[in-house]
Order: structure tokens, then C-alpha cells, then sequence
């Protein structure tokens, strides 16, 4: 029986997509194969106390391994993690080369990427390489560096990333856009890259009331509450809407929220509300809305879906994002699930919630609609596992 070893920066029980996209890879992949994932102790989200883990109820091996981890998001802490973990993964792969015929290198960006890379090439072990984010471009995505030292830092990052790709089997993106930009800065021959979107399971996402005739129009917008999130925009352009009979339910933490907190309290914005909700209760938290609403700054994002676009799509509810011209607003086209607006624009963004205000129930349901349709099509477990599978197969033919 063939071998195949998972590398997993994150996996369950951490609630993150990546770390769940890679159990059901797991999971799938053992039916036909011997599997073995390596992660680290599971440290997210920051704060999250798991204590001992037992893996020995899954149907594949999990190894944790004794690396450094540092979840909290400061670069030097994270590049210890990376090359600690990247260290331990490259130990274990060349302690059993000979029994292993591929890897999937979902290891931490740059450092971790390419330390699994260069033992699994070593080893004449081919690896397939999912990327989420474009490194090291995002990590000055908003800041305000000096030039010379974003100049100095990409010199000296970059050439990880490259022999990361450069040798890879395949490269897993998550939108056209991405790869196409993939290739041509790393100069790559596109097809190396593979499109697979991300997924989520449909099946939570089954919670859909009745769409009784309600005396508020509900937006409402679910995630994290950060850096990336643009939420006091939300809360202003909704504020500044002025919408009769109509709520702004927001659900999350993060190192802004407080700052929203008192935002929403100085605008005297009783309409706004706040809570906290863990994974299980998104989908039905978000299926009580009319309006789902993102808001990403530019160059944020742009050449990928967010997980939580998949999230709104599949709870079927009408979407309204404020962002730039992306991967997102193309499937929002595609889909004809809602209205993208300008990114970081309270003004476009008060026209985006007026418009949804004036939309009778009919068209919110039918966008909402629409929205399920396209996920079920094209974001759920069913459609894209089997993609990932095929290209790790490929590899070991």
C-alpha cells in the first residue's frame, strides 16, 4: 500500500479552514492508502488551551511533533515556528524516505515550505504545495515600510518561495488570478499550477428557517475583527445609512474589537449589536441575517476567495462586499448573489446597505439562492476533494 504523509502547519481540533480542508484529506485519501499527517501541538486560535489530544480515533496516523509554536501574529515568533516545525517535518521524512511516495507540503509559509522542500527533494520524494496566501508579497500588503527595507526583506524571502514552486510536483492555488500571478512573477510554466477552490461541507450549512415576513432587514457580517477586516468602515456606512427598521449584527473577536465596540457606542448606533459565536454556531447565526456583509482593504485579498465568502455563499443568503476588483467580485458576478461596492469607501458602501434596503423579499431570496447554488457548484467538499486526491495520485504514478 502506498504512502502518502500530510504536512500540516494546522489541524483539528483548531477550527481553521486549512486545518479542515487537510482532515478531510486525510480522512479520504486513508480509504485507499496509508496515511500519515505530522502537525504540530495545536495552538490556535491564540489562547485556545486544547491539552492532550488523542489521535488514535482516526483512521490514519497523527503524529505530533515536539516544535516550537508561537500562534500570536508577530513576524519573529512566526519565523521560529516555521523553521522549527519545517526542521521537525524534514527529520521525520528522512527517517522513513523509503517508505513514503509523496507529501502534501501544507507546511508554514517560506521558511517551513522550504525546508520540507528541499529534504523531500533530497529524498527523491515528489510533493504537491497548496498555497493560501501569496508570500512574501502579503506580509507588506497595508504597511508602511520603508522601501528599502521591503526591498531588503523580499530579496532575502523570495528565494524561498521560489524553490518551494521550482520544484514542487504541482502548486495548488485557489483562484485563476493567483496562479496566473504565480507564474508570472515566479516565472513558472502556468501549467505547474493547478485551481482547486477551497471548500467547506455543505451540510453544515443546512439551518435555513422560513423567511417569514420580518419588520427589520438584517445585515450582518461574521469573522474576525482586525487589521483586514475594514469592520468600523462597516459599522460607519451603516450608520451613516440611516435605515429605518433595519440591524447590523456583528459576530467575532479580534484586536479590533473593542475599538468597534466603542465606535458603534460613540455613534450612539443602538442598531449595531455584537457576540461572540464559535465555528458550530456560524452557520446558523448567519442564516438568520438577510445580508451578509465583507470588507476588504485594497490589495487585500484580491487574488483569492476568502473562506468567508465560501461561508455566506453556502448559508444562502445575499452578499455585500466592499472590495476591488478580484477573484471575489468574479464569482459574485458568476453567481449573481449580490453587490460588490468600492473597496474603502464609506460613501459606495452606503449606497451598497441602501440598496439592500429597498430590495423587496422576493429578489433577497432569490440572491440568497442564487448564492447557494453557485457554492453547491463549486465550493463544497465533494467538488474539490476528488481534485486534490488526483494530483497527489498523479505523483506517485
Amino acid at each position: 500500500m502506498k504512502k502518502i504523509v500530510i504536512v500540516s502547519g494546522v489541524f483539528v481540533p483548531e477550527p481553521v479552514t486549512t486545518a479542515l480542508m487537510n482532515y478531510d484529506l486525510a480522512l479520504a485519501l486513508s480509504k485507499k492508502y496509508d496515511v500519515t499527517v505530522i502537525r504540530p501541538k495545536p495552538t490556535r486560535p491564540v489562547g485556545k488551551d486544547y491539552g492532550i489530544v488523542d489521535y488514535n480515533h482516526y483512521p490514519f496516523k497523527c503524529i505530533q511533533l515536539d516544535s516550537f509554536t508561537y500562534p500570536e501574529s508577530r513576524i519573529i515568533g512566526r519565523m521560529r515556528e516555521s523553521i522549527s516545525f519545517g526542521k521537525s517535518c524534514a527529520a521525520y521524512i528522512k527517517a522513513h524516505k523509503t517508505d513514503i511516495d509523496v507529501v502534501y507540503n501544507a507546511s508554514w509559509q517560506l521558511f517551513g515550505y522550504k525546508i520540507v522542500s528541499k529534504c523531500c527533494k533530497k529524498c527523491g520524494i515528489p510533493y504537491v504545495m497548496p498555497i493560501q496566501d501569496i508570500y512574501p508579497e502579503c506580509l507588506f500588503t497595508g504597511k508602511h515600510y520603508p522601501k528599502i527595507i521591503e526591498e531588503i526583506a523580499k530579496s532575502i524571502l523570495s528565494p524561498l518561495d521560489l524553490y518551494s514552486q521550482k520544484n514542487a510536483f504541482k502548486i495548488r492555488t485557489i483562484s485563476n488570478e493567483m496562479a496566473d500571478y504565480m507564474a508570472e512573477t515566479r516565472k513558472i510554466p502556468r501549467e505547474n499550477y493547478l485551481v482547486i477552490d477551497n471548500w467547506q461541507n455543505d451540510e453544515d450549512f443546512s439551518y435555513n428557517p422560513l423567511d417569514e415576513m420580518k419588520e427589520k432587514i438584517v445585515f450582518g457580517y461574521v469573522g474576525s475583527i482586525n487589521d483586514h477586516s475594514n469592520t468600523e468602515l462597516i459599522i460607519q456606512a451603516f450608520n451613516e445609512a440611516k435605515l429605518p427598521n433595519s440591524e447590523l449584527r456583528i459576530y467575532g473577536a479580534g484586536n479590533h474589537k473593542d475599538a468597534c465596540v466603542a465606535l458603534a457606542k460613540k455613534l450612539d448606533a443602538t442598531n449595531v449589536t455584537f457576540d461572540v459565536v464559535d465555528k458550530k454556531q456560524v452557520p446558523y447565526v448567519q442564516a438568520e441575517t438577510d445580508v451578509l456583509v465583507m470588507a476588504l482593504p485594497t490589495n487585500n485579498g484580491g487574488l483569492c476567495l476568502p473562506s468567508k465568502m465560501i461561508s455566506y455563499l453556502l448559508s444562502g443568503r445575499a452578499v455585500l462586499a466592499s472590495i476591488e476588483e478580484s477573484a471575489t467580485t468574479r464569482y459574485m458576478e458568476e453567481a449573481d448573489c449580490g453587490l460588490a461596492v468600492k473597496p474603502d469607501s464609506i460613501p459606495a458602501l452606503v449606497v451598497g446597505f441602501t440598496y439592500f434596503a429597498q430590495l423587496s423579499r422576493n429578489e433577497l431570496q432569490r440572491l440568497g439562492k442564487n448564492s447557494r447554488v453557485f457554492a453547491e457548484k463549486k465550493l463544497t467538499r465533494n467538488s474539490n476533494l476528488p481534485l486534490v486526491i488526483a494530483a497527489l495520485e498523479d505523483a506517485m504514478k
